[in-house]
């Protein structure tokens, strides 16, 4: 099943990628035609407007390029004792990938929600093993399959 959420964000990712980039593109063109009008003011005012809008959308990228990384980090044949990076994690609440934060996605019609080791709850998560509870929230979660 991993190999099954990573593709699946992989291919999510590279589709939000080309959007940014179309969206970065069309930014610059949008720059490169706006000429300088005898409102001076309003010209610096619209380009920094411009600017901004590219430096955003080449921030998302950034975060983009770091996800794809992180996910081609992960070992999928890798079996786990202790919850760390790339573990699978079923509870009596959800199913978790600890690996990066992206949301809940549904794989052969189970949910499954990615997080990053850096989140809270899979710091409460990290090095625990099967048969293990944490407390999340006031609620008591069992650990019930690593993999």
């Amino acid at each position: 099943m991993k190999s099954e959420i990573i593709d699946r964000c992989k291919e999510d990712l590279k589709l939000k990628k080309l959007t940014i980039s179309q969206e970065i593109e069309a930014v610059r063109e949008s720059m490169g035609s706006d000429t300088k009008s005898s409102a001076g003011d309003k010209y610096e005012t619209g380009r920094e407007m411009m600017n901004q809008e590219r430096d955003k959308l080449q921030s998302q990228l950034s975060v983009i390029d770091r996800q794809l990384e992180s996910l081609n980090q992960i070992k999928t044949t890798k079996q786990f004792v202790n919850i760390d990076f790339g573990a699978f994690v079923k509870t009596s609440v959800a199913q978790y990938f600890i690996s990066i934060s992206y949301g809940k996605i549904s794989v052969q019609n189970i949910d499954v929600f990615l997080v990053s080791p850096v989140t809270p709850l899979a710091q409460l998560m990290m090095n625990k093993q099967e048969g293990d509870k944490i407390n999340w929230n006031g609620k008591e979660i069992l650990i019930e399959e690593v993999n």
